[in-house]
């Protein structure tokens, strides 16, 4: 009776002790992908289009961002520089200079540098004027470079202090009226140091 009892007791154990085990080991369940290739037959990894993985080399080897920001009429739009640029973060001491054309409208925008927690606020701090120093402001900001009422191809040269990210942004808030005109505003940042 004691054999019986002890055999019973001992399998209770293994079935927990089981049971336990296959509750906290984990498996990886992602599927496999299994490819077969003919003999004689190489495989290559898929890549991005030929014009998109040229033009980001270009910029990553150049420094050079030549891109166009779109928005909507009396709204803003930000440009992620890093991605562009084919980096994680822009690091202290380099040097910018950005240059921004008037869009393709009669329509006068704002362009920003700002930094990734600036970006977070723009949303909300929308464009005021100031008479006396006769530029716009935007409410808990401080951008990096600001360009205003951009009419004119304008440039001007940034040194970046913080490492971070950082973004460029276009913005005509500052418009009134309704209007379906998508703004195209050419920039380019190129790096001089």
């Amino acid at each position: 009776m004691r054999s019986l009892a002890s055999i019973c007791l001992l399998t209770m154990l293994v079935l927990v002790l089981a049971f336990t085990a296959g509750c906290t080991f984990t498996r990886n369940t992602a599927p496999v992908p299994v490819t077969t290739v003919p003999p004689g037959v190489t495989s290559s990894p898929a890549s991005s289009p030929p014009v998109q993985a040229t033009s980001m080399t270009q910029a990553v080897k150049t420094g050079v961002v030549d891109t166009t920001i779109s928005i909507h009429y009396n709204d803003y739009d930000c440009l992620d520089v890093q991605k562009e640029l084919g980096v994680v973060y822009l690091n202290p001491d380099q040097k910018y200079t950005i240059r921004v054309s008037p869009p393709n409208s009669q329509v006068n925008v704002n362009l920003l540098l700002l930094d990734v927690g600036d970006k977070e606020k723009l949303q909300a701090a929308r464009p005021e004027w100031n008479a006396i120093a006769k530029t716009w402001e935007y409410e808990g900001i401080v951008p990096l470079v600001q360009f205003n009422d951009v009419s004119t191809t304008q440039e001007k040269t940034v040194t970046i202090k913080n490492q971070g990210k950082y973004f460029l942004c276009a913005d005509d808030r500052k418009e009134s009226g309704v209007s379906d005109v998508i703004l195209r505003i050419p920039v380019k940042m190129t790096r001089v140091a």
